[in-house]
């Protein structure tokens, strides 16, 4: 007779639920007969023996640790007074009628530093019966000064307020590179562009002149004289209309070549210049060009 896989399934379960009356019944037996054996008839032990047969390891194994935590919970009693979860010992919690394998569990979550902080995180514990560790919650007595931040040597110092530094100004006909790098937005290139421009025209004399230099932003420089200074009568360095060269005035940033070679011709055809309006004679030259360039002048 060919027997189906429901069918088995079926067999199975009612042969573990046949087994589990069986046994309950002769755990209530001994419960209140007060018994020192609870064995069975030698024919229900067949009987149960050839159920057991039928029934896979893993179920059998299942009931088993189900029976185990019943007989743990309904014959141990429970002698429960204040502890504090964090500090107590194996024999302590054992003598309260509490699980040892509970505290196995838990004593390698302390040694690895894990601590209970509240009396509710003791439902956590592990393999802990929740309606046991519901029992043990008003037991529970927390040291709560095991978890204060350790004081350390500064704390006992005063506090002192800080102290804002000043900001040291500088120069900026004076400053090197460095000190131009120290501001916000000013880097290598940007500052080795400020210096010789500032060099070529013979020194700053107004803020406005910052703004010349080629792709300085302007926020840059407004950020540049919160450091900077430039003082009310800065010493430049003149340029000799007359005696210099092609190239020396081709250099000079109000100048350029363009410039320059009308400037060097006129002196040649008409002597030296006299004052800054003399350059007017030239007819490229713009009076704008004129004003920029007579605080440098020299004649």
């Amino acid at each position: 007779m060919n027997i189906s896989g429901k069918e088995y399934r079926g067999s199975m379960y009612l042969a573990t639920l046949a087994i589990i009356l069986l046994i309950a019944n002769q755990l209530v037996h001994y419960h209140y007969s007060g018994k020192e054996s609870n064995s069975v008839a030698p024919s229900e032990s067949a009987y149960l023996d050839s159920l057991l047969s039928m029934i896979p390891e893993d179920t059998v194994y299942s009931y088993k640790k189900t029976v185990r935590d019943w007989e743990e919970k309904a014959v141990i009693p429970l002698h429960l007074h204040p502890f504090d979860p964090n500090s107590i010992a194996r024999e302590e919690w054992v003598a309260m009628g509490l699980p040892e394998r509970v505290f196995n569990g838990f004593e390698k979550y302390r040694l690895k530093g894990g601590r209970i902080r509240k009396a509710e995180h003791i439902l956590k514990l592990y393999n802990l019966d929740p309606e046991l560790g519901a029992k043990m919650i008003p037991f529970v007595r927390i040291d709560s000064s095991a978890f204060a931040r350790p004081k350390f040597e500064s704390d006992k110092k005063p506090f002192v307020p800080f102290e804002k530094k000043e900001k040291v100004l500088f120069d900026i006909n004076q400053a090197d590179t460095l000190q131009l790098m120290t501001i916000f937005g000013i880097g290598r290139g940007i500052a080795n562009r400020i210096v010789r421009y500032r060099n070529n025209l013979g020194g700053f004399h107004s803020k406005s002149q910052v703004y010349e230099v080629f792709a300085l932003d302007s926020i840059v420089v407004d950020e540049l004289f919160t450091r900077a200074f430039l003082t009310t009568d800065p010493v430049l360095q003149k340029l000799n209309i007359n005696t210099a060269t092609e190239e020396d005035l081709g250099k000079h940033p109000y100048i350029r070549k363009s410039l320059a070679r009308y400037i060097f011709k006129y002196r040649q055809q008409h002597g030296d210049y006299k004052k800054p309006e003399d350059l007017l004679e030239i007819k490229v030259m713009k009076p704008e060009v004129v004003e920029n360039l007579r605080p440098y002048l020299a004649f």
